[in-house]
């Protein structure tokens, strides 16, 4: 009986035990994932500057579009269309930039990164808004700050909703709840 009771009791532990060790290793992985997704958004947004302050060649970009299409490598393609519409702002074509960043807008929001999407989104917005057409800003907007929000980043979700109440663009009620 003595020995009977020792198993029961092993048993016991087993279930209490197995279930904890699962649950804080579930807690480290999700924890770990964090961690490397904020390195990514960090490594993102360390890009998009260092980008800014050098000229952008649009032929350098278009070249590497080409290889990341020749290569099926789509989570590359949002963040280029991003750095050729850089390039083409400083070339002065307006209509190629809109293009290009409509075309980053749509390949970071198939493939990421959302970072990229929500810069696109921004860019589109500001364009908008600089042609006069306040509604297309404010649902390119709209889209941004809820992007930011899915990747987490929560100070460009708050200064794009703080563009748009500035703007004064509809409530998310007016704009989903309809």
């Amino acid at each position: 009986m003595h020995e009977m009771v020792d198993t029961e009791q092993i048993l016991r532990g087993a279930i209490i035990a197995v279930p904890v060790t699962v649950f804080l290793t579930l807690a480290v992985l999700l924890l770990r994932r964090r961690a490397r997704d904020r390195m990514s958004r960090s490594e993102t947004t360390v890009a998009r500057a260092l980008a800014v302050a050098e000229v952008v060649d649009p032929v350098i970009v278009e070249r590497k579009i080409e290889d990341a299409l020749r290569n099926d490598d789509h989570a590359s393609l949002g963040p280029l269309y991003l750095e050729l519409a850089e390039g083409l702002k400083s070339k002065g074509d307006e209509v190629a930039r809109l293009a290009a960043l409509r075309s980053a807008a749509g390949c970071a929001a198939l493939h990421g990164p959302l970072a990229a999407h929500a810069i696109a989104r921004v860019e589109l917005g500001d364009a908008a808004k600089a042609s006069g057409d306040l509604t297309g800003a404010c649902e390119q907007w709209q889209i941004a700050r809820a992007v930011f929000l899915a990747d987490g980043q929560m100070q460009e979700h708050a200064h794009i909703d703080k563009r748009m109440r500035e703007n004064g663009c509809p409530t998310d009620w007016v704009l989903n709840d309809f």
